[in-house]
């Protein structure tokens, strides 16, 4: 359903009345009343089209272009206003070759239209709008196309990394139950009943661990806010709470001044320090300690027994994002206890430079 916003309404409204106001002077010399009627007639139907610029930007531009040249044929050149929001829309909405086609051929309509009819030195003072909107419509729609493609890609990147995450969790795990339900299955037919009940215990552990990693995955994604601050840690806390892992989360300093880019930064590597603290490690708690001063500091500290690999994708992207904001990302084993350490230290006067 086509939605108008006000300023829609607005642009229609300046262009319609620009097209009934703007006769030039020493045009208008008492012309017949139809002939009036008509450039009248004709400025209402230049302007009220643009109600579908947006939709049908180049039947809207040759809509305004025509009404342009009856108005002026019937009360002389005026302000081509019409045809300059249509020659912006067609640029914008449309396909580049087309409406850059579009746009140009009206252009030179409305110029010839001009000299046809007089005075000709108008036609340069009316040109040189026209070609400024074909260009500002060019510009902002190929702005909008990097902005579109920067948005799918980001899209597609997330879905590949929540399909890795997926693929790791449930991967794993089911190949651990596998293995367990096959060596169950054997030493059941040799009468092996110790060993039974062990495979039939690993594979009820293994399993309880993938429906908690599955949870703390589906949390943070349900969760996840679209514009992060960094009281959003809490919950991504609280998502590894309910997932049944012990987190402990600690804030300290002025955290409402960092930067959005910053802040971005720092969420991420919590999210994934986390994410490695739960697969891998067999952690029973996990620290999360963040603290503002002249830089950002981020630990994740966890106090299980597995060693992630050093070069995964999570550790991977970590540095990547450290990298960007100018910080660094050290994750490796802890020097003061068992377990893994994540340690982020982000500069916070970048931006000010």
């Amino acid at each position: 359903m086509m939605r108008l916003r006000w300023p829609d309404w607005v642009v229609v409204a300046v262009c319609t009345v620009a097209q009934l106001s703007s006769a030039q002077p020493g045009n208008a010399d008492h012309r017949e009343a139809a002939a009036g009627s008509l450039a009248a007639v004709a400025a209402l139907f230049g302007g009220i089209i643009l109600v579908w610029r947006r939709w049908a930007p180049l039947r809207v531009l040759g809509g305004a272009a025509a009404a342009y040249v009856v108005q002026a044929a019937a009360a002389g050149p005026v302000v081509p206003a019409a045809v300059l929001a249509g020659c912006y829309a067609a640029a914008r909405y449309a396909s580049l070759i087309r409406g850059v086609v579009a746009g140009l051929l009206a252009v030179a309509v409305v110029v010839g239209t001009v000299v046809l009819i007089g005075p000709a030195d108008l036609a340069a003072t009316y040109a040189v709008p026209l070609l400024l909107a074909v260009l500002a419509g060019v510009v902002v729609a190929a702005r909008q196309t990097r902005i579109e493609a920067t948005m799918a890609s980001v899209v597609v990147e997330e879905r590949l990394r929540i399909a890795r995450d997926l693929h790791d969790v449930v991967g794993h795990g089911m190949a651990a139950i596998t293995v367990q339900a096959g060596a169950a299955r054997m030493a059941l037919a040799a009468g092996a009943d110790a060993v039974v009940r062990a495979a039939l215990l690993d594979i009820e552990q293994a399993g309880r661990g993938v429906l908690r990693e599955v949870r703390w995955l589906v949390g943070v994604l349900r969760d996840r806010p679209e514009h992060r601050t960094m009281s959003d840690l809490a919950a991504l806390a609280d998502a590894g709470r309910t997932a049944g892992f012990a987190v402990l989360l600690r804030m300290d300093g002025n955290l409402a001044a960092v930067s959005p880019q910053i802040v971005e930064t720092a969420y991420r590597i919590v999210q994934e320090g986390l994410t490695n603290a739960f697969r891998y490690s067999g952690c029973e708690q996990v620290e999360v300690h963040v603290a503002a001063s002249d830089v950002l500091q981020v630990s994740v500290l966890d106090d299980g027994a597995g060693t992630p690999a050093a070069d995964g994708h999570g550790i991977r992207g970590m540095r990547e994002r450290a990298t960007a904001v100018a910080g660094e990302v050290y994750a490796g084993p802890r020097p003061d206890a068992p377990g893994w350490q994540v340690r982020a230290t982000l500069p916070l006067r970048k931006e000010r430079r």
